[in-house]
C-alpha cells in the first residue's frame, strides 16, 4: 500500500481528490500531514454565479484523531476564491471540517462514539483524542440533543439522587417505557408543580380537539415507587391508567421493619451467644434461605448446628422475632403467588394479621399497606405476560449511578440529561 493510499484511507477521502500531500513525524512523535486538494472544475460565485479565480491559499490546522496512540494534525492548504464581478471571496468546500472549526468530522465521530459508553468520561475522551475537556463537551452539546419520546401504554416512573445539578432540586425524575426499557425523558425535578407543568405541556401540544384526547390518554398502566406526588400526578394526568405500586419498594419497607425487630432483640439481651447469632447469621432470616443445610460444628455452642437450628434457638428466646419473621414470609409469599383477582381479599387478611401482631416496628408498614392498598393490588396486573414493576427502571438507575460515579458528578443538567439518554438508550444517537 502506497503512503498516499494509506493516508487517504485515514482521512476518508479519495486519492484522485489530492493534488499534493506530505507527511512527517515531529520530534514529539506526532504525525503532521500537509494536504492540498485538486481544485474544483469551473467554480462559480455562490452569490452571482459568475466565474471566479483563485485569490490565495489559507493554511488551516485541523486536529485529526484517527490514530489511537499518536497525535495527528492536518495542515490543509485551503484555496480562497474571488469573484470577478462582485468581488465576493469564499473558501473552497472541503471534506475535513466545518468552516471556522479546527476539529475534523472524523475526530468528532470518534469522540461521540467513545462517549456512548457509560464508563467513558469527558476527561478520558479528551485525553485520548488530544482535545481539551471543554472542546469534548462542546462537541457533545452540539451534536447530541435527544428529544422526548412519546408516552407508552405502560409507564415506569422513578427518581435518582442528583444534588450536584445546577437545577434547584435534589432528585431528577426518570420516565421509562416498561415494555421496551427505553428511557423516555429525564426531568430535573420530581416535585408536583414541575411534573404538572411538564405533563400539561404534553397535553396541550398533543390534544386532539375532535376527541378531547391527548398523548396522556395512551397510558394504561403507571408503575411508581411509594412517593405520594407520583400517585397524585398519575391520578390527575393519566385518566385511563391503572396505578401500580412497585412491589420491590413495598418489600424493602417490610424487610426494614423486620430488621428493626432483630436489632431490638439484639439490644435486649446480654447473652453474647445470642448476640453473635443475631449479628453474624442475620441472613438466616432472608427469604428462600436453605435452612436444612449440612450442620457445622460451632465452638460457642459446642455442637453441630445448621441454619434451622440457629433460627429455632433464636425463636425460642425471642417470640416477637418469630412472629415478625412469619408475618414477613407471609407477605412475601402473597407477593409471589397472588393474582389480580385474589389480591384484595388476601391483602385484607394480611393487614389484619399485622394489626393483631402489636409489633411496633411494623406500624409503619401496616400504615403503608392501608395507604397503598389499591396500588399494591393493582401491581399484580400483567403487561405482555410480565407483572408490572420498577425492576427494569431500577437497573437503568444503577447504570445511571455508574455514569455519575465515573464522572465524579455532573452539574450541567441539560448535558447530563442528553448523556444519560445517549448512553442508556441503544437507539439514541448523534447528528453531524
Amino acid at each position: 500500500m502506497s503512503l498516499e493510499k494509506f493516508i487517504t484511507d485515514i482521512l476518508n477521502i479519495k486519492l484522485e481528490t489530492l493534488e499534493k500531500i506530505d507527511s512527517l513525524v515531529t520530534s514529539d512523535d506526532s504525525i503532521l500531514i500537509k494536504i492540498r486538494l485538486v481544485p474544483t472544475k469551473n467554480p462559480s460565485c455562490p452569490l452571482c454565479k459568475n466565474s471566479v479565480k483563485i485569490h490565495g491559499y489559507y493554511p488551516r490546522k485541523l486536529i485529526h484523531s484517527t490514530l489511537a496512540n499518536r497525535k495527528c494534525t492536518i495542515i490543509y492548504n485551503q484555496r480562497r476564491y474571488k469573484c470577478d464581478s462582485c468581488d465576493f471571496t469564499f473558501h473552497e468546500i472541503n471534506p475535513f471540517a466545518n468552516p471556522k472549526e479546527n476539529v475534523t468530522y472524523e475526530t468528532k465521530i470518534n469522540v461521540l462514539k467513545d462517549l456512548k459508553y457509560v464508563d467513558s468520561t469527558y476527561t478520558a475522551v479528551a485525553r485520548r483524542h488530544n482535545l481539551s475537556v471543554t472542546k469534548v463537551q462542546r462537541i457533545f452539546d452540539t451534536h447530541v440533543n435527544i428529544p422526548r419520546k412519546s408516552l407508552p401504554e405502560a409507564l415506569s416512573i422513578d427518581e435518582h439522587y442528583f444534588p450536584e445539578s445546577n437545577y434547584d432540586s435534589l432528585y431528577c425524575c426518570l420516565l421509562m417505557d416498561f415494555s421496551t426499557g427505553t428511557l423516555l425523558d429525564i426531568l430535573p425535578d420530581r416535585k408536583k408543580d414541575y411534573l404538572s407543568n411538564y405533563l400539561n405541556s404534553i397535553r396541550n401540544a398533543t390534544l386532539d380537539y375532535s376527541t378531547g384526547c391527548s398523548e396522556l390518554n395512551n397510558v394504561k398502566f403507571v408503575s411508581i415507587d411509594l412517593y405520594d406526588n407520583y400517585r397524585d400526578i398519575s391520578k390527575t394526568y393519566f385518566p385511563n391508567a391503572i396505578i401500580c405500586a412497585d412491589s420491590f419498594h413495598v418489600i424493602k419497607h417490610l424487610t426494614e421493619g423486620f430488621n428493626q425487630v432483630r436489632l431490638r432483640c439484639r439490644r435486649s439481651t446480654e447473652d453474647e451467644n445470642l448476640q453473635y447469632l443475631l449479628t453474624k447469621f442475620k441472613f438466616i432470616f432472608n427469604h428462600n434461605v436453605n435452612l436444612d443445610n449440612q450442620g457445622k460444628y460451632n465452638k460457642r455452642f459446642k455442637r453441630y448446628l445448621n441454619y434451622r437450628d440457629m433460627q429455632e434457638l433464636l425463636f425460642y428466646n425471642f417470640p416477637d422475632l418469630k412472629q415478625a419473621y412469619l408475618l414477613k414470609e407471609t407477605y412475601i409469599r402473597f407477593n409471589e403467588t397472588s393474582s389480580i383477582q385474589s389480591a384484595k381479599d388476601e391483602l385484607s387478611s394480611i393487614i389484619s394479621m399485622f394489626a393483631d401482631s402489636n409489633i411496633k416496628e411494623y406500624d409503619e408498614f401496616y400504615n403503608l399497606l392501608i395507604n397503598w392498598f389499591t396500588e399494591i393490588c393493582n401491581s399484580f396486573s400483567m403487561v405482555q405476560n410480565r407483572r408490572i414493576n420498577n425492576s427494569y427502571i431500577e437497573s437503568r438507575n444503577r447504570q445511571l449511578e455508574r455514569l455519575l460515579y465515573n464522572a465524579n458528578g455532573f452539574t450541567n443538567f441539560k448535558r447530563t440529561r442528553n448523556r444519560i439518554l445517549y448512553c442508556l438508550n441503544k437507539n439514541d444517537t448523534y447528528s453531524i
